[in-house]
């Protein structure tokens, strides 16, 4: 891949640098192991570092997509009038932060477990309310994402 265009991916999408960097380490130190023993460099460490900080961000839009769906579901399915504007502004809050985080190279990921995220929310919200909620979510990953 060609600096520039590496650096394009940088700045556009970097939970997809992220993994073509620790697949481009890999492949080098494992096509040229000469250079597992150039200076100090740990290069298992810090191939499997670069894929962590990947992960963190995927981790960081999961978790704020999940309590966007909490909170949607508070909105629609819980009676309690005085915490609507409240949960309407977080609402917000995690829809602008996720503008942020979210990477292009995500929503394949997260079409795949969206079903399982908004399980997870399902949950939180009925044990912290003693309600029941529907088993398919009624919001769209389309409309959830910035």
């Amino acid at each position: 891949m060609s600096q520039i265009l590496s650096e394009l991916t940088y700045e556009k999408d970097y939970y997809q640098w992220t993994i073509e960097q620790a697949q481009a380490l890999r492949e080098l130190v494992n096509n040229h192991q000469e250079l597992k023993h150039l200076g100090t460099l740990d290069w298992d460490n810090i191939i499997e570092e670069i894929e962590a900080l990947g992960r963190s961000e995927y981790s960081a839009v999961v978790s704020l997509l999940m309590r966007q769906i909490e909170h949607r579901l508070k909105i629609d399915y819980v009676r309690i009038p005085e915490c609507r504007n409240k949960w309407k502004s977080e609402v917000i809050a995690f829809k602008k932060n996720l503008k942020r985080k979210l990477a292009p190279s995500m929503k394949p990921k997260l079409d795949k477990q969206f079903s399982e995220i908004y399980q997870d929310a399902v949950e939180i919200v009925e044990a912290e309310y003693e309600i029941g909620l529907p088993k398919q979510c009624p919001y769209s990953l389309k409309e959830l994402l910035p």
